[in-house]
């Protein structure tokens, strides 16, 4: 009997299929990637209400917003930030209740897992940011300019962990290392404390700085322009190559590592723990020196440090001052954001903000 042959696939019919592959593929990649970003954006989203429903049941307790950053009398080290008093309120008790507000040292090690300042917390994270490491080993900085300026590093090195998230400064901001505050504290969020240094002392490195001592915490009523109309918190972007290849020469830091929500220095917090209308959305060493990019200068780093920023499509989310979530489009005026980072500058919003 006869035995039957099996028709093989030709050599032309398997490369058709293998290109039919390759194109449903490439197809289907665009499309995962998008259904994975949306996911991330909508998490990102979550992050930021909590911390805004957070902020309004610390507000129901306490009267006020927290203040962005407590210095200590001697402007070297902080007390604490508005992250560590949203701690309560966003089911991180524990650690907060082991939280040393007397000793900044306590909250640090140099073995991540035994520092409480490296806890990670799930709201403090978007899925789309980078960090290279997180926690990471944050070494110890001091002085480098001058005794005005002792109180720009972070005195207790170790392991912290950072965050996708900052408080929103105003239209002021980091802008060099000569220049921390901005003309006045008009952000939701701002840096105060009970030292004299915090006072604009007539004539001194600070006397355009304005006044942060002793400032009290904002209100609901002190947002005159309307708690729906003002910035409370957003992203901040930390994929910044062109940052990272000349900063050595500057601060030593890399991009990940600004934005340390347990910050334990002084007024560098400005860096780590604020953005503001400063600068553009999305704003990289690139954009702010186009001809040089990786030429280390100061003062763009600085600046660099203001720019509220995210890896998703088009825009950054933000929480306002009511608790609500919004995408701010790259693309939006320099002006509006100003209007939108201010709690009291009492002009109407354009109709296209968001």
């Amino acid at each position: 009997m006869p035995h039957s042959r099996r028709a093989a696939f030709t050599l032309i019919e398997l490369l058709v299929v293998i290109a039919i592959i390759a194109i449903l593929i490439g197809l289907l990649l665009p499309a995962v990637q998008k259904v994975r970003e949306a996911a991330a954006r909508a998490k990102c989203q979550n992050n930021l209400k909590q911390l805004g429903i957070g902020c309004h049941a610390y507000e129901g307790v306490r009267g006020s917003f927290p203040i962005g950053q407590e210095l200590r009398a001697g402007s070297t080290t902080t007390r604490t930030t508005f992250f560590i008093e949203l701690l309560p309120f966003i089911e991180q008790s524990a650690v907060h209740a082991r939280w040393d507000f007397n000793n900044p040292a306590n909250n640090t090690n140099a073995v991540a897992a035994n520092s409480l300042a490296a806890t990670m917390v799930p709201n403090f994270v978007c899925p789309s940011d980078v960090f290279a490491e997180n926690p990471f080993n944050l070494p110890a900085t001091g002085a480098t300019f001058s005794p005005a300026q002792t109180a720009s590093g972070n005195p207790f090195g170790g392991f912290y962990s950072g965050t996708s998230y900052a408080g929103n400064y105003g239209t002021g901001g980091y802008y060099t290392s000569f220049s921390v505050f901005p003309v006045r504290p008009n952000g939701m969020l701002f840096m105060t404390g009970p030292g004299a240094e915090l006072r604009m002392p007539g004539g001194s490195l600070f006397a355009t700085s304005g006044n942060h001592q002793n400032l009290a915490p904002v209100r609901f009523a002190a947002v005159t322009d309307g708690l729906s109309n003002t910035l409370l918190m957003g992203e901040r972007n930390h994929r910044d190559p062109d940052f990272d290849a000349w900063t050595t020469a500057n601060s030593g830091l890399r991009m990940y590592q600004v934005s340390v929500w347990a910050w334990a220095g002084g007024r560098k917090g400005a860096a780590m723990l604020f953005c503001s209308a400063a600068v553009n959305i999305n704003t990289t060493a690139r954009t702010l020196n186009p001809s040089s990019p990786t030429t280390p200068n100061i003062q763009n780093q600085d600046r660099r440090f203001n720019a509220w920023g995210s890896n998703h499509t088009g825009g950054v989310n933000f929480v306002l001052g009511d608790g609500s979530v919004r995408f701010v489009r790259d693309g939006i005026p320099s002006q509006t954001l100003a209007l939108l980072s201010q709690r009291d500058d009492n002009q109407p919003l354009p109709a296209d903000a968001y």
